[in-house]
């Protein structure tokens, strides 16, 4: 059993349309999955899985962010780090996810 974030994110990744990537731009992968992200985030599902308010932001060309919101009795936290370029060297506090054939495998 994979935990929510995890199958959060694979499940955007899972829904990116070919059609609008070029593979050899790690941009344009983050945009699409951006997109598909944004899709499920719009549902609802972060908050059903028990993820909490999450927000999603670029941390650099290559490289976005998905924070969680505080709650009451929580600070807001940067919870994972998804990487669409090998060569990303950013560095955070959260899990590290690298884009890879189409799915994200999390970087130990």
């Amino acid at each position: 059993m994979t935990d929510p974030l995890t199958e959060l994110v694979n499940d955007a990744a899972g829904l990116m349309n070919r059609a609008f990537v070029n593979e050899l731009n790690p941009t344009s992968l983050m945009c699409e999955f951006y997109h598909q992200f944004r899709k499920l985030w719009d549902r609802g599902i972060p908050v059903g899985v028990g993820l909490g308010h999450l927000l999603i932001k670029p941390l650099d060309a290559v490289t976005l962010g998905i924070t969680r919101l505080g709650e009451p009795g929580r600070d807001t936290e940067l919870i994972a780090t998804l990487m669409f370029d090998p060569r990303t060297t950013t560095n955070s506090n959260g899990r590290r996810y690298e884009f890879d054939n189409g799915k994200f495998i999390e970087q130990r």
